[in-house]
């Protein structure tokens, strides 16, 4: 009985223990593009706190992005574009404070090919 009781604590707690994760962005991971976003944007599975969304050219020159929210804790982050992006690479790093306080991080990389 005792086993069974531990067993269920474990299978309840579970999901309580999981990791907040990334479940998608704009533009994903890997695309092609044929012309600029007008903005980058980050889902994830439940309320974090991003502390760094930061969009960097082929060159790792960083491109300002207008973010709103702060520090806020939210399941979405966006960053808005002042002015339209130029062929070429691009990546997006982002970290942020999970739910439960782990940090999260990554990178997005995605490239503006342009008109053919």
């Amino acid at each position: 009985m005792i086993r069974i009781l531990a067993l269920l604590v474990v299978l309840v707690a579970s999901p309580a223990l999981a990791h907040s994760e990334l479940r998608g962005s704009e533009p994903s991971s890997g695309a092609v593009l044929v012309a600029s976003p007008d903005r980058v944007a980050l889902r994830f599975n439940e309320r974090v706190t991003v502390t760094t969304l930061r969009l960097r050219d082929g060159r790792g020159q960083i491109i300002t992005l207008e973010t709103s929210g702060g520090l806020d804790a939210a399941s979405e982050k966006f960053g808005r574009l002042g002015t339209p992006l130029v062929p070429g690479a691009y990546d997006i790093d982002w970290a942020a404070l999970s739910a439960d306080g782990h940090p999260i991080g990554g990178r997005i990389r995605f490239v503006i090919q342009g008109q053919q």
